[in-house]
């Protein structure tokens, strides 16, 4: 990623460990353009930053509200970026686009100009393209890269989109039906929200209880984010989510991605009061 910066002769700052550092890198620089990783740019809304020029986010998923948040604090325009290791970047979807959009799924963007993109049998998205690996070490070449993500791939006036179900392998059974993740999950990002997943717990027999973990932003009003959480769940039909749990969502890995078996865990080790039904009363 730091490559066509520096090979045109672009400053480039790597950016800090901590959120006030961050903070501090962004106040003192005043970038034209600044990359971040989800968890990091959260960090840093939280810490106060201000952020100055276009901000891009990407490496994990990118919310809507996440990106309306940038650009509040500063942000000239707010972008989400989906990319691979194999791939980067694959597609870019602008701040107000992705607000706007209300189909299920997430909104990933536009293909970026030679990526092409098709869906397996199974729906999961492969890609292809001019800045794409080759290999891996020691098999032979690939001619398309199967991303691990259920997708479909819309057509525009100006080419191809992408909208994101979520990781093939998070899927959750639930009495006999296919429930992704990245379908609901969008929508759970209402206003206090800074994270939100919807994790499988194991029920017996083969089948799961879907939960809901959402993660607070500073500040928020628990229970004006529990109603406006409920009226979302009543619109999410089979994948209605069986408990509610307020927590900080796990995150795991080098781009700092929600883990979903760490939630998995976190909940089912919760005591029963800390688990709200997902609508009524809190029990």
């Amino acid at each position: 990623m730091l490559i066509p910066a520096l090979a045109s002769g672009a400053p480039v700052a790597l950016p800090a460990i901590t959120a006030n550092g961050v903070a501090r890198q962004l106040r003192r620089l005043r970038p034209q353009a600044t990359y971040l990783t989800p968890p990091v740019l959260r960090s840093a809304v939280a810490a106060g930053a201000r952020f100055t020029g276009r901000v891009w986010s990407g490496s994990a998923p990118v919310s809507a509200a996440l990106l309306a948040r940038v650009m509040q604090a500063g942000a000239t325009q707010a972008y989400g970026v989906y990319a691979l290791t194999e791939l980067f970047p694959a597609a870019v979807v602008e701040a107000a686009e992705k607000a706007a959009y209300g189909d299920l799924g997430d909104l990933a963007g536009e293909l970026l100009p030679g990526v092409q993109a098709q869906v397996d049998i199974a729906g999961q998205l492969l890609l292809a393209g001019p800045a794409a690996c080759d290999r891996y070490l020691g098999e032979s070449h690939q001619p398309w890269i199967a991303t691990g993500d259920q997708a479909r791939i819309e057509h525009t006036a100006d080419g191809q989109r992408l909208i994101l179900a979520g990781r093939c392998k998070d899927m959750i059974l639930r009495a006999a039906e296919n429930i992704y993740p990245g379908l609901y999950e969008p929508a759970l990002h209402v206003s206090g929200v800074s994270l939100a997943i919807l994790a499988g717990l194991p029920a017996g027999d083969g089948d799961e209880r879907v939960a809901a973990v959402v993660q607070l932003a500073p500040g928020a009003d628990r229970r004006q984010v529990r109603a406006a959480l409920c009226e979302q769940f009543d619109r999410m039909g089979s994948a209605r989510p069986d408990v509610l749990f307020f927590a900080d969502v796990p995150l795991s890995g080098r781009s700092r991605k929600p883990d979903r078996q760490a939630a998995a865990r976190l909940v089912a080790a919760a005591p029963t009061r800390a688990l709200e039904p997902a609508g009524g009363q809190v029990r």
